[in-house]
């Protein structure tokens, strides 16, 4: 059994060979931030589940997915053992890992680690957008004497008492988020995605 990867011919030069491909399995449907991180390095491409017998798939080396347990059989049965799968914020860790092991593919979590930096970062965004701190920087820069010009700016600010953050899926990221959005006195909501 011979496996060609990258759409390749056999016996070519290694100069001509295309760039290995990143497919995104029904999610990331704008994969534009990792086609510009990757270029050169990799091709990104996003495959629905309605494209799953055009190929992709098999031809890829790393496969991104949200669970592997959430997708059909038949997508599942086109992930190659020899292919990095890549988990982005699995629901059950647990499922999911069996799954692959029952499988014979090799997974990886991607927040395995990073759960509490994701937090942070998330939540430094949202704090930004409230206090409106984009909107002052650029005004900041636009003017030398901005201090007595930035009062009407800081009327849109928003309090975070009494906001509701609403989060898709249970991963370790989203707990720790909620966790920190509690402290601000901001009400969470949970939606759990039943595919």
């Amino acid at each position: 059994m011979q496996v060609q990867r990258g759409g390749a011919a056999a016996g070519g030069s290694s100069n001509s060979r295309e760039p290995p491909l990143v497919v995104a399995l029904n999610c990331l449907e704008d994969v534009g931030m990792e086609e510009d991180g990757l270029s050169g390095v990799a091709l990104v491409e996003h495959v629905g589940l309605n494209r799953l017998g055009d190929g992709r798939i098999e031809s890829a080396s790393a496969v991104l997915l949200h669970s592997l347990a959430f997708l059909p059989r038949a997508a599942q049965r086109r992930l190659q053992p020899w292919q990095l799968i890549l988990c982005l914020g699995s629901s059950d860790r647990a499922v999911d890992t069996a799954l692959a092991a029952d499988l014979g593919l090799h997974l990886v979590h991607v927040d395995t680690s990073r759960a509490e930096e994701v937090a942070d970062t998330i939540m430094a965004l949202i704090l930004g957008l409230l206090r409106r701190t984009h909107a002052l920087v650029k005004h900041g820069f636009s003017s030398s004497g901005w201090l007595g010009s930035i009062q009407p700016l800081c009327r849109g600010m928003r309090r975070c008492r009494g906001l509701v953050l609403g989060i898709v899926g249970r991963s370790a990221s989203a707990c720790c988020l909620a966790t920190r959005s509690l402290a601000f006195q901001i009400s969470v909501l949970y939606f759990d995605l039943k595919e």
